[in-house]
């Protein structure tokens, strides 16, 4: 798609060189890890409750690992709608519009920027999950096809979402709208998942739903190559599978509607 690649670059100029933005994306997780994840000391209850209800999680940081790099990925894709509402009041997507460039590469420059930018904060929480106390511990190694795993099911959230909300900012015109939209679903989405909460402490109701949540999917990912890595069992590995191909084909639908819709859709 011509002209991907500098709007992308741009939209990355834009980010970095706004620093408020950036060091607010990157603290929030890390408070997450670091409040969030410390207020609940799991390992007081002994190894017998971890195993039963959190997969065998040495603290609840390490357990809360995945389900915070996909919270990054859902949050941060939900906003990259909104720089396509800004160019549209500051008329710069008139500008894009004239200009001899596919129009899908418009949206797909944001997804893109805001997926490069997801990168940025994983590298940035592992640091942080290390190195605070009774922190991340990866008992079982990590090996390079978890890593894998790990980046994989954080980019394809981010992807998904990315695309639905740049989607439905293609035909939104006010801010407000956007920010509404968001504030609507992001809390269902991230509460009626595996995210933060082990499904066998869930009501069972809302344990069948998470089932079917995409960030449950990615969430339960990444938890199981951390707690378990080289212990891995095969059922676990065919869990992942399954999951790590629904996020594929969801993100596949998303990239075809995503460039169908932006086509015939996007208007100044």
């Amino acid at each position: 798609m011509s002209g991907l690649i500098p709007l992308t670059i741009r939209d990355l100029k834009r980010w970095y060189r706004n620093p408020v933005s950036a060091v607010v994306g990157v603290i929030q997780p890390i408070f997450w890890i670091v409040l969030f994840g410390s207020a609940f000391d799991i390992a007081k209850f002994g190894p017998s409750f971890t195993s039963a209800f959190f997969e065998g999680a040495p603290d609840y940081i390490t357990y809360l690992m995945g389900g915070i790099l996909t919270i990054i990925g859902l949050f941060t894709g939900m906003f990259s709608g909104v720089n396509i509402i800004w160019d549209r009041r500051l008329g710069i997507l008139q500008r894009f519009l004239i200009a001899p460039i596919n129009r899908a590469s418009i949206v797909f420059s944001r997804i893109l920027s805001s997926v490069v930018r997801i990168l940025v904060q994983i590298v940035i929480l592992f640091a942080v999950a290390f190195i605070i106390p009774d922190g991340l511990k990866i008992q079982h190694g990590f090996t390079a096809m978890d890593a894998i795993i790990l980046v994989s099911a954080v980019l394809m959230i981010s992807f998904i979402f990315s695309s639905l909300f740049s989607i439905i900012a293609v035909r939104t015109r006010k801010m407000e709208s956007i920010f509404g939209i968001v504030n609507l679903i992001n809390l269902p989405l991230m509460f009626a998942s595996f995210a933060i909460f082990p499904p066998k402490l869930m009501a069972g109701w809302l344990e069948n739903v998470a089932r079917y949540n995409p960030v449950s999917w990615s969430s339960q990912s990444i938890r199981m190559v951390l707690i378990n890595g080289t212990a891995l069992s095969a059922g676990q590995a065919h869990t992942i599978l399954l999951y790590m191909l629904g996020l594929l084909a969801l993100s596949v639908f998303m990239l075809i509607l995503t460039y169908i819709i932006s086509n015939k859709e996007i208007r100044g």
